[in-house]
């Protein structure tokens, strides 16, 4: 009996073709959107790196770094707002999206620890600042902003960066005025934008102790913050005080103002470096307790005299 081979009909090529055409139709826009949700997922992973390298940058330096201004990566004094100084913090120079990422700075953020914590511990305002849509429609101050264009030009306005200016939250990512704007993404906005607030710089970079300094001496005294070369105190015979140093801080008691006059006996004696959980200073009446400066002589006793003997 022959064989007989069968193969596909041309009905049955047709239905297999359109159903594979329909698998391929529905897993082409998927792979799209799974592409477009790594290189989303893989930006904010390197933009929160570089906060951990703008925080750890500010540890070890007691400020904030500067923008660049020029491209080169490294940060421009005195520039508080351009492109994110990648060379200085040492991270990836642009995102998934292979560009730069914008970054601004608190202007009282960008000195020196002293003035980086006084401002943090007072409360820090003026730009930048944010308006979050997880949270207040209210803009805030941040220690700093960095922001990435996401993919496109999403409200086409031929500038990469996006804004929003109609619904409850608005803002302008193109030059974060007058706040920046952090927001889902929509039809027209694919910004991300991460910031620090004031107490995440603090925790980091600012350590206060206090100084009591009990003043029982018969002069007005000075308390002088040798490191910053400020007077943080003055005191009249009599009075104490307490006083907020940042850790590390030499302190001088001193009988003038501004590092002037001599420094005055106390104990413990001073200048001192002030750490851990503070100090009490305590400076003692020159009297001694007796009435007399330290280092007088009283006179002699005299030997009594002799009795005479009644006559």
């Amino acid at each position: 009996m022959p064989f007989k081979q069968k193969g596909f009909t041309l009905v049955e090529l047709a239905i297999t073709l359109v159903i594979l055409g329909i698998l391929i139709g529905g897993a082409i826009p998927l792979l799209s959107a799974l592409i477009k949700q790594k290189k989303r997922s893989s930006t904010i992973s390197y933009m929160e790196d570089v906060k951990k390298a703008i925080i750890n940058f500010s540890e070890i330096h007691g400020r904030l770094p500067f923008a660049d201004r020029n491209g080169d990566g490294i940060e421009d004094g005195n520039t508080y707002s351009g492109l994110l100084p990648y060379a200085t913090l040492g991270v990836r120079p642009v995102d998934s999206y292979s560009r730069r990422l914008k970054y601004e700075l608190n202007r009282s953020l960008g000195s020196d620890r002293y003035t980086t914590c006084n401002a943090l511990k007072n409360g820090i305002s003026g730009d930048p600042k944010v308006v979050d849509a997880n949270g207040s429609s209210k803009a805030f101050s941040v220690s700093f902003v960095i922001v990435s264009a996401g993919a496109r030009d999403a409200d086409m306005d031929g500038n990469v960066f996006d804004k929003i200016t109609s619904g409850s939250y608005t803002g302008d990512n193109t030059n974060g005025r007058p706040n920046y704007i952090c927001h889902p993404p929509t039809n027209g906005f694919d910004d991300i934008v991460i910031y620090a607030g004031p107490y995440e710089i603090y925790s980091k970079i600012c350590e206060f102790v206090n100084v009591a300094v009990n003043n029982k001496s018969n002069k007005t005294i000075y308390i002088y913050d040798e490191t910053h070369g400020i007077d943080i105190g003055r005191l009249s015979s009599g009075r104490s005080g307490i006083y907020q140093v940042l850790s590390g801080t030499r302190i001088e008691i001193r009988s003038g103002a501004h590092g002037g006059g001599s420094i005055i006996n106390s104990d413990p004696p001073t200048p001192i470096i002030v750490a851990g959980r503070g100090i009490t200073i305590n400076l003692e009446s020159e009297t001694g307790g007796r009435g007399k400066p330290p280092g007088s002589i009283f006179p002699p006793i005299r030997p009594p005299r002799p009795i005479r003997p009644f006559r």
